[in-house]
């Protein structure tokens, strides 16, 4: 019986602690972390591809519903891919959060995609030494046509332009970047007005940026970020819930095929339970999922283990007296330990899957030998060599 505790305390040990390590992994099961009344940062990195313009849009996402008072997004890009830069400009604009594009550090640069995701930023921001420019589009593979590239060089300059507009920048050289694929250094950006602002780092930014007032939809607001905070996402954040639920699952799973007591895989099925909930609109915050893991986990446990556990683990009987005892007697059992020079007619075998305290007038045997069970004594088999 000793042995039967020991190992269910190992197997809930587990299990609160990959629960605790999904939990950790992202704010994304339990938000308790508000981050209203400060600053989100996220970053544009190396070229600009769909999964880099996804996690930026989840960023704005969580920035708006935590209501976040400014977006920070560093910008340090070569350039990237046509409609994924679309769908990150569409973000920017209809974001209610001020979005600051800072193109830092010193040798930074905001070329090609990463200048229509500057200009379309509510403030725009370059460190020193960095540049911005080279908007003509680029066709990856094969050629076109004239008249085809003149239409798409034509419509890029046409977005730059109105984005400059919008943000009552300067167009002008906004679109000879586009037709011309001209670059400009942070200082040229700033007397040309194609930038608001030249800092050093994100402290000068956020200094320089107090009290001035920016457009937004739905009105304008002035900034304040003398007491902000900042905030940037975490390693795995951004995942999806149901992802991460869905890993703290299968590895409960995967826990019950190694230890094979019926117990893991109920949380298991607690935990694919609260991400289909979380994915159809269960709210993240006050700890909810990590409540409705508990309580379907303990339900499941509780009301189907009892009527199932037969067919998967041992069954305690009295002196062979039952049906199922019956049953046992003749089985093939799996030395699992025991029955060696130190632990002389006692051991472990493994019956259906599961470990049972056994014992034998046969001191020592040796782990090729083929077991049966002889005879069932409360917890404890009996076993001969076969």
């Amino acid at each position: 019986m000793g042995i039967a505790i020991r190992v269910y305390r190992q197997l809930f040990k587990r299990i609160l602690q990959l629960s605790l390590l999904i939990i950790w992994c992202g704010n994304a099961l339990a938000d308790d972390n508000p981050i209203g009344g400060s600053i989100f940062i996220s970053e544009l990195s190396q070229e600009v591809t769909q999964s880099q313009v996804d996690k930026i849009k989840d960023d704005l996402q969580q920035a708006e519903t935590n209501g976040a008072s400014l977006f920070l997004l560093k910008i340090n890009t070569p350039g990237g891919l046509l409609e994924p830069t679309r769908a990150l400009i569409q973000a920017i604009l209809d974001s209610p959060v001020p979005v600051v594009g800072f193109v830092a550090p010193a040798g930074a640069r905001a070329s090609s995609a990463g200048a229509y995701v500057l200009s379309a930023c509510h403030i725009a921001a370059m460190s020193p030494a960095t540049h911005v420019g080279s908007a003509t589009p680029v066709i990856l593979y094969g050629d076109i046509e004239a008249d085809m590239r003149s239409k798409m060089v034509n419509d890029a300059a046409a977005q730059l332009r109105s984005l400059a507009q919008l943000r009552g920048r300067n167009a002008d050289w906004l679109e000879q970047s586009v037709t011309s694929a001209e670059n400009i250094t942070a200082s040229e950006a700033l007397q040309l007005n194609v930038i608001d602002l030249v800092a050093v780092n994100a402290d000068e930014l956020l200094a320089a940026l107090h009290g001035r007032e920016v457009a937004i939809q739905g009105g304008r607001v002035v900034l304040d970020t003398a007491s902000l905070t900042t905030y940037q996402a975490a390693p795995f954040e951004n995942v999806s819930p149901l992802v991460l639920w869905t890993l703290l699952g299968v590895a409960l799973v995967i826990m019950e095929l190694m230890v094979t007591k019926f117990i893991a895989i109920f949380f298991a099925g607690g935990a694919f339970i609260t991400g289909i909930a979380v994915w159809a609109g269960l709210p993240t915050t006050n700890g909810l999922p990590v409540i409705l893991f508990t309580l379907s986990s303990l339900i499941l446990l509780f009301a189907i283990r009892a009527r199932f556990s037969h067919l998967f683990v041992g069954t305690e009987t009295v002196n062979g007296d039952s049906e199922l005892n019956s049953e046992m007697i003749g089985a093939r059992v799996t030395l699992v330990s025991g029955f060696e020079k130190g632990a002389p007619g006692i051991g472990q075998v493994m019956y259906r899957g599961s470990n049972w305290q056994a014992r034998s007038s046969t001191e020592v045997i040796a782990r090729d030998k083929v077991l049966v069970i002889s005879d069932v004594q409360s917890n404890t088999l009996w076993i001969e060599v076969e």
